[in-house]
């Protein structure tokens, strides 16, 4: 009898233990399991972090795809009737790769962009060409490049500046020294700027009053770049005195404003060097040419003097054959 007692309650005890792990396991949120195309063998990790998944998209299924677009820059300076090309890239973040699609919106009128390719599977790099023409409108526009594939749609901003064909080269700043002594190098400081719409070549040219001292060639300075240079003036055979030190440059193709195509760059003295002295003037040397020029008048001027004594002498012979027949020879 007391063996029956034992044996229910042990049957009791273990009756309540049981309910308690039920219920122990029953707070807890189990996850529900959906019916679909869903891979058990997937890993969890292969979805994005939550709330990366844009709305409207479904967690049934493959991960969504989810990518980034970007352009090589975001700003672009064109000429009024020409041709740009940038490059923009479609990458691939997370999810089954599908299609993407990119276009532009906000084009100026007058004006076609063309992608190469269009459209792709990320990750793809496109090139954009912008095309301007003669009706396309001067100024700044904010151009929309659209990225749209998978449900998903992303954008960026381009800045696009049409300005029209400009030639304009201009000498911003010159400068020399005030003092140097003859037969020195005297450096001409000069900053030229390209404030035109295109690259250009110009020469630059420094005159000492009228005389071309220095000249340099440019082969090309971009728009909007300024180009700094050291013209080199060899005063050799310059006579001492003060000089007005002048910049040019002759106009490019097309240039309309000249007013900034020179500049003064100041005032210089050029002085004897220490220590030299004119040269001595052919009088007074002692040999070489001026010696040669003595002797070549001694020889004139004998000669010169043989021809007289001639002359006279025929002429007192002319006298003496034309007078008295009967007067015989007389001597001189």
């Amino acid at each position: 009898m007391l063996a029956c007692v034992l044996l229910a309650t042990s049957l009791s005890l273990a009756i309540d233990h049981a309910a308690l792990i039920e219920q122990e396991l029953n707070s807890h949120i189990l996850p529900t399991l959906r019916s679909g195309s869903i891979d058990g063998n997937r890993p969890i990790s292969m979805c994005g972090p939550s709330g990366s998944v844009p709305e409207g998209h479904s967690r049934s299924g493959n991960c969504p795809l989810n990518f980034v677009l970007s352009l090589s820059q975001r700003s672009l300076i064109q000429i009024r009737g020409s041709n740009s090309s940038i490059q923009l890239s479609v990458a691939a973040i997370s999810g089954v790769s599908a299609p993407v699609t990119v276009s532009a919106q906000g084009v100026p009128d007058g004006t076609e962009i063309l992608f190469a390719p269009a459209s792709a599977k990320p990750s793809f790099s496109s090139t954009m060409t912008i095309s301007t023409s003669d009706e396309t409108p001067l100024g700044q526009f904010n151009i929309t490049i659209l990225a749209n594939g998978g449900g998903l749609e992303k954008s960026a901003i381009l800045s696009l500046l049409v300005v029209p064909i400009v030639h304009d080269i201009a000498i911003v700043s010159a400068l020399i020294q005030q003092t140097a002594t003859v037969g020195s190098i005297v450096v001409i400081n000069t900053t030229v700027a390209n404030y035109g719409s295109l690259p250009e070549a110009f020469e630059l040219r420094g005159y000492a009053n009228t005389t071309l001292v220095a000249d340099l060639s440019v082969p090309k300075l971009a728009p909007a770049w300024i180009y700094a240079s050291r013209l080199m003036w060899n005063t050799s055979g310059f006579s001492p005195g003060t000089y007005t030190v002048l910049v040019a440059i002759p106009p490019v193709q097309g240039e309309l404003n000249l007013l900034d195509n020179n500049r003064e760059a100041g005032k210089i003295l050029l002085t004897q060097s220490p220590g030299s002295r004119p040269s001595p003037s052919p009088a007074a040397s002692g040999g070489g040419p001026s010696f040669n020029y003595g002797r070549q008048l001694a020889i004139v001027a004998a000669i010169a003097e043989a021809a007289i004594v001639f002359l006279v002498v025929l002429r007192i012979k002319r006298q003496g054959s034309t007078g008295n027949p009967s007067a015989g020879p007389r001597k001189i």
